[in-house]
């Protein structure tokens, strides 16, 4: 991984003879960030130092204290940190953890990385799984999934997952009248009265699950993951130990991520056995939802809601990409009074109607009236020989669901969203 520029820097205090689990804690500690891929850490043995209990501890003494401070450093691109923080507040049950700004001027790795020669779901899954009874309430759930960019909730009985609750369980069986990712595009008064409109049906998270879910073994190599997960198509899958006790979530993203960052063998062989050598013209598809700037309203939120992609591209006259309209970005920047229609076209695609007079003076005055003014311009295309590996990287950092692909005149002639990409990687390499 390139880690040049703003980064985090992340240090943990503790002790001599503190322990996690059965390990000594510095060691579980650069264990645990080692096998999530972590850029890098350090570890400082201390001569003296105190503590909250206000005893110093120092190596001067002839019988050397066993109550040294140990510090492990750890630099990382922010995104990684957030991810990996909470586990890591969770294993350190005594010490301190400090995050501080930092800029990267140079990072020059060692070419090949010595880490194992097959990654497993355990070393690519998320620690930090929110998940509930059967009893819980649905409001509960939705609770944890607003704003989140996970979007799946496990149904445990006594840490067994025996359940899911994704996206579209919410909508079809727990009345969720709103997409989660629309959500936070609602006003606050708005998505009060949504959660507690859910609050009032008394509805429980083993009602609106999808039982006996896909889970996948913790030592299940990538390949294996990703092609149960492209087969069955879902976007995440639970991890589960030995005891089929939850031990993590692997998503479509976390399975990306580590095909774009992965280091490689010595052989060029990728470690996570997922290869994205292939260019991304051989799975782009060709029916990409397009609109020029000045397409009015009605007519972008047709062109968003005609494919699962629910997202549009936005084109000059020579197909040169200009932009993109999402559905979480149109719903947010039209007019109050237009948004319940707008919401019931992107939920049950419908046209996009104008049942009484005030609307259509209300989309007259509106700030966002055509494609221009809802289109976010910060796209960043790929061209048709493009490897997807190379191809997965600003994508994720641009947090986008889709790649516009283009010739090399610039001009558009396919898209691919985060299914095709994990096809792609599962597809024989051609010789």
């Amino acid at each position: 991984m390139e880690l040049v520029g703003k980064a985090k820097r992340v240090r943990i205090y503790v002790n001599e003879g503190h322990l996690i689990g059965h390990q000594p804690a510095h060691v579980a500690i650069v264990e645990f960030l080692r096998g999530e891929d972590a850029a890098g850490a350090t570890v400082y043995h201390g001569i003296e130092g105190f503590g909250g209990g206000g005893d110093i501890h120092t190596s001067r003494f002839v019988d050397l204290d066993q109550g040294l401070p140990i510090i492990v450093e750890w630099i990382d691109d922010a995104a990684r940190v957030e991810r990996l923080l909470e586990p890591l507040k969770q294993m350190v049950e005594r010490g301190l953890i400090t995050v501080e700004d930092t800029d990267v001027v140079l990072c020059s790795p060692q070419p090949v990385r010595r880490v194992s020669t097959r990654l497993v779901a355990r070393d690519v899954m998320s620690c930090e799984v929110a998940a509930v009874e059967r009893d819980a309430p649905v409001r509960e759930v939705v609770e944890l999934l607003v704003g989140k960019r996970y979007r799946a909730v496990p149904v445990v009985d006594r840490g067994v997952p025996v359940g899911i609750i994704t996206n579209t369980d919410l909508v079809t069986r727990g009345g969720l009248a709103v997409r989660l990712e629309l959500l936070p595009s609602l006003d606050t008064p708005e998505l009060r009265a949504e959660l507690d409109r859910l609050g009032a049906s008394a509805k429980t998270a083993g009602e609106v699950m999808t039982p006996a879910p896909v889970v996948v073994r913790a030592g299940l190599p990538l390949p294996l993951v990703a092609d149960l997960m492209a087969r069955r198509h879902v976007k995440r899958v639970p991890v589960v130990d030995e005891h089929q006790a939850l031990v993590g979530m692997v998503s479509r993203l976390d399975l990306l991520r580590t095909v774009a960052e992965a280091p490689r063998r010595g052989d060029g062989a990728p470690l996570s056995g997922l290869r994205g050598d292939q260019p991304i013209s051989q799975i782009a598809r060709r029916d990409v939802p397009t609109v020029f700037p000045e397409t009015p309203l009605a007519e972008v939120l047709q062109a968003v809601i005609s494919t699962r992609l629910n997202r549009a591209i936005v084109v000059d006259h020579g197909r040169h990409v200009i932009g993109i309209v999402t559905d979480a970005e149109l719903l947010e920047r039209v007019t109050p009074s237009l948004r319940p229609n707008a919401i019931r076209a992107l939920m049950h695609r419908l046209p996009f109607t104008h049942p009484s007079p005030r609307e259509r003076a209300a989309e007259q005055h509106g700030a966002a009236r055509t494609a221009g003014d809802l289109m976010l311009t910060d796209v960043t295309p790929a061209f048709e020989d493009t490897p997807l590996r190379e191809a997965i990287g600003p994508m994720l950092r641009a947090h986008r669901k889709i790649v516009p692909v283009v010739d090399r005149e610039r001009r558009l002639v396919g898209i691919v969203d985060r299914a095709d990409l994990l096809r792609g990687l599962l597809l024989p390499q051609r010789p």
